[in-house]
């Protein structure tokens, strides 16, 4: 008599993502940024640029945002151990950063320390350390996260980071490379504008990230 079959096991299904949460934050985060943009205008230096402007506040409560969730999601086991810790501590040093300047501590005051720093890239490491460090991590994340709609948002805020960046490198470069174009000023002036959105496309694919449900 023939054996039957073992059973075909079933797909596994993911639980679905918290779809309302993303477009919420999105918007209020854009709805911030106008107004902010409307009640400074045409002084838009003091809104964006500042060290106590309303978006560099913004970004630095976003970022503490993200540390929190990542321990949510840790707590959850909607993030796996060691990638959820991680995630905690450099959400929360980026989050001091913003606060205290220190990477703009480091590129003015270098040159008191060490003469290395008459070298723009010695200069520039803790900017080109959060590029590199950056673009790791979010691979490392991108394979915890479930859904491609929340991968998508990720990627965003990946591209729109790198485009910050290269905004707050442009005037270092530029003078090395000739054939570049002067920098627009107001791009210029709007470079903390795409960090904080860069930040608002990360914290709202974490926040769509459902817990685990076994």
């Amino acid at each position: 008599m023939p054996h039957a079959a073992p059973p075909t096991p079933l797909p596994r299904h993911h639980p679905n993502p918290h779809r309302g949460v993303a477009p919420a934050l999105l918007a209020a985060v854009l709805g911030y940024l106008l107004l902010s943009a409307w009640v400074y205008a045409p002084a838009w230096e003091r809104a964006f640029r500042s060290d106590a402007s309303p978006v560099a506040w913004l970004s630095s409560a976003l970022l503490l945002t993200l540390s929190i969730t990542a321990l949510r999601l840790l707590g959850e086991r909607a993030l796996p151990r060691l990638l959820g810790a991680w995630l905690a501590v450099a959400f929360l040093a980026l989050a001091l950063d913003e606060q205290f300047m220190l990477h703009e501590l480091w590129k003015f005051r270098c040159h008191e320390w060490t003469t290395a720093c008459q070298h723009s890239a010695v200069r520039e490491a803790p900017m080109l350390a959060v590029a590199v460090v950056g673009l790791l991590t979010l691979a490392w994340l991108h394979r915890a996260l479930l859904h491609p709609g929340t991968r998508a948002l990720l990627w965003a805020g990946l591209a729109v980071g790198w485009l910050a960046i290269g905004v707050d490198q442009w005037p270092e470069v530029q003078p090395h490379l000739p054939w570049l174009p002067e920098l627009p000023p107001l791009l210029a002036t709007l470079e903390e504008g795409l960090e904080v959105v860069a930040e608002a496309l990360v914290l709202a694919a974490l926040l769509r990230q459902p817990g685990r449900t076994d």
